[in-house]
């Protein structure tokens, strides 16, 4: 199988994250945070667009009855497509903090939607983990985190794998399915200091797929936490990855191209944007929030 990532769609991001494949319509979400905007692409006409948001977006997942929800600078939200507009949810955790904003999620096996913070310095241990109910009801499941990353969960609902980047490292905890709970956190994957593990997903066997931010690839390891491979990505600062396609094969990444000098943009012209590549293993359906 092929180890190179190619890339789709003509819309580069400054920073692009949080791939989302949409299973039913065949569309690729994917965001991009200091752009403020959202971007959905139809692989079958290679066409793409984007959505304005007005404010950081960090993560956005979509409804099951419809629709997108969205962690954005101001706490979770919304987003109405045909008005181009975002209703926020009040209150909202953190939505008058300056200091934080809402950076990378996911959607629970029970349909809760989480999504983590950081500190707009991407330094300081301020940043949170959120649990949203679909009755619109949300709690602090971690606290003191740098920078939230990548989440997902284990096949059999019973583990939740979260990723601080400044940790270097992949957490497990013990995930309660009913309540959505944490607990017993260990390190299931560690990296060394000089290395950044950004987004992640899961996929049918309990693979995880990591993006290692400027490291310009993909590490694919087995459900023990072995390293497996490594999907080079022609883009160094690669930020997120999710599975979609037909067949559930095809990983996309998302690449970012802030942070880069003007040689460095000349020498990664498609820096910021999006790539695929087609897999041996399968991924799995992303559930829908349920508000």
């Amino acid at each position: 199988m092929p180890t190179t990532a190619k890339p789709i769609f003509d819309l580069p991001a400054i920073h692009g994250e949080g791939p989302v494949w949409d299973e039913q319509q065949g569309l690729l979400y994917w965001v991009d945070i200091p752009g403020e905007r959202y971007f959905k692409g139809d692989l079958k006409t290679g066409l793409s667009t984007s959505y304005p948001v007005g404010q950081a977006l960090g993560v956005l997942a979509l409804r099951e009855a419809g629709g997108i929800i969205m962690a954005v600078r101001d706490g979770f939200g919304f987003y109405d497509e045909e008005r181009q507009s975002l209703q926020l949810i009040e209150p909202s955790p953190e939505q008058h903090n300056e200091w934080v904003r809402f950076n990378d999620g996911a959607v629970d096996p029970a349909g809760r939607f989480l999504a983590g913070t950081m500190a707009w310095d991407e330094t300081s241990p301020i940043g949170q983990l959120f649990s949203l109910t679909p009755n619109l009801q949300w709690k602090s499941l971690i606290q003191g985190l740098y920078i939230s990353n990548g989440m997902g969960w284990s096949k059999d609902h019973k583990t939740f794998f979260f990723i601080d980047t400044l940790q270097h490292a992949v957490f497990a905890y013990d995930y309660a399915i009913e309540t959505g709970d944490i607990s017993n956190q260990r390190t299931f994957i560690s990296f060394p200091s000089n290395e950044y593990p950004d987004g992640m997903c899961v996929d049918d066997e309990d693979g995880i797929w990591v993006a290692m931010y400027g490291m310009g690839k993909v590490i694919h390891f087995d459900a023990a936490g072995q390293k497996v491979k490594e999907i080079q990505v022609p883009a160094p600062h690669t930020t997120s990855c999710c599975f979609g396609g037909d067949n559930l094969r095809t990983l996309f990444i998302t690449t970012s191209k802030r942070d880069l000098s003007e040689a460095q943009q000349k020498e990664f012209p498609l820096a910021g944007h999006t790539f695929m590549v087609e897999t041996d293993v399968v991924g799995k359906i992303e559930p829908r929030f349920k508000g």
